[in-house]
């Protein structure tokens, strides 16, 4: 008694959705690992015209039948990131990799930066073809996050490794920057890109199943449902009587307080 050793561990709130027992995915990257995802993605003129180019070559290429999702099944592939719900995607798409790399690189926030990832695989549950087609067990059916992460660690590291050129062709100068060979660029970014798609399956697979047991619990058959009904009017019931009961004991007491000889 009064020792420490006694006294039961706090759990550390950490944000929603994320255990104080679970590691951060994150924290093994160094340092270095991750100024050099930041400098390298900063060199980029115009990240989001990367992308844009990448994931449309995907949609067409790996996963065609996310171009009816996307409202694209009769676009042209030159004019595919100019539509509205496609251009949105990658344009977030961009902003989460710019994130990503601040939080990690600059002002290293690695808990923020889980946070934002798990919160983006919490997001994609919206998507009806993912709601369907996602998985990373059913062979029948494709793992997205694995099949996207890995078409972008084959095409967009390159560019990064001044492997491949941009079509702009003016390479930022970052300042203060240091100096990375092309094996290094590669292997921080592979690393990074399995963290990415390992941490959205995991929190796109958690919230789908969290989804699905709130719509079982919902549903209920129609015996079920007249006998819930029934269990509900009787504690109504109960309850009223309980506060009536109540309400006449209150009012005997004070009658009998009134009748009640002072001398």
């Amino acid at each position: 008694m009064g020792c420490s050793l006694c006294v039961p561990k706090k759990r550390k709130a950490v944000g929603s959705y994320v255990g104080s027992d679970d590691a951060n995915p994150f924290e093994t990257l160094t340092k270095k690992d991750r100024i050099c995802l930041r400098e390298t993605y900063q060199r980029l003129s115009d990240p989001k015209e990367v992308l844009g180019a990448i994931f449309v070559d995907f949609v067409c290429e790996v996963a065609p039948e996310l171009k009816q999702m996307f409202g694209v099944e009769r676009t042209p592939k030159a004019g595919m990131v100019k539509m509205p719900q496609l251009g949105g995607h990658v344009a977030r798409m961009a902003d989460l990799f710019e994130q990503l790399t601040n939080l990690l690189g600059y002002t290293e926030n690695l808990l923020g930066a889980w946070q934002l990832v798990r919160k983006t695989g919490r997001m994609h549950t919206r998507l009806a073809i993912l709601q369907i087609n996602q998985t990373s067990t059913n062979n029948e059916s494709r793992d997205y996050f694995n099949l996207i992460s890995d078409y972008f660690e084959l095409h967009f590291v390159p560019y990064l490794t001044n492997e491949k050129e941009e079509a702009d062709s003016d390479v930022k100068k970052v300042r203060f920057a240091s100096t990375y060979s092309a094996a290094t660029i590669s292997d921080v970014w592979h690393r990074f890109f399995h963290i990415l798609s390992t941490q959205l399956t995991e929190t796109f697979e958690q919230e789908k199943h969290k989804q699905a047991n709130a719509l079982s619990r919902k549903t209920l058959a129609p015996h079920q449902q007249t006998e819930q009904n029934e269990r509900n009017k009787k504690k109504i019931q109960e309850r009223q009587s309980e506060i009536e009961n109540n309400a006449n004991a209150c009012e005997v007491k004070k009658a009998e307080e009134l009748l009640e000889d002072p001398f």
